[in-house]
């Protein structure tokens, strides 16, 4: 049985995501900051952006959970948004989720990443109103 390398880059890219994405104006935007819970990211970012390198026609499904939100009585591990999708010869899979029409709720979230059933990649960050 060939076995499948998945390679995940998906802290540089988010990083990258944070400077392009991000709303252009007069002010500096903060920048991604790694921690021991993962990223955290500014409130004004409009989209969360993760690749990984699979070999082609891999199948991946990408997850995003809000795992504790800011906003007292809110209800944990709450699935947002889930995709599956086939990485293209020598391209990435990639996983986006917006900002909300009302904005990013302040708190702890993170992307599962599953090949068929297992789980190849948890990748945890932080929304916070970053000055």
């Amino acid at each position: 049985m060939k076995t499948q390398k998945l390679s995940v880059f998906a802290v540089l890219a988010l990083g990258v995501a944070v400077a392009v994405l991000a709303p252009s104006s007069s002010r500096a935007e903060p920048p991604a900051v790694i921690d021991p819970m993962g990223m955290v990211l500014p409130t004004s970012l409009p989209k969360v952006t993760f690749y990984f390198r699979a070999p082609g026609g891999t199948k991946l499904t990408g997850t995003f959970i809000a795992e504790e939100l800011a906003k007292k009585g809110s209800e944990k591990n709450i699935v947002i948004a889930s995709a599956t999708v086939t990485a293209q010869d020598k391209m990435a899979a990639t996983f986006t989720l917006p900002r909300p029409s009302v904005g990013w709720p302040i708190g702890q979230y993170r992307l599962e990443v599953k090949h068929g059933d297992k789980l190849v990649h948890v990748q945890r960050f932080m929304i916070l109103d970053v000055k």
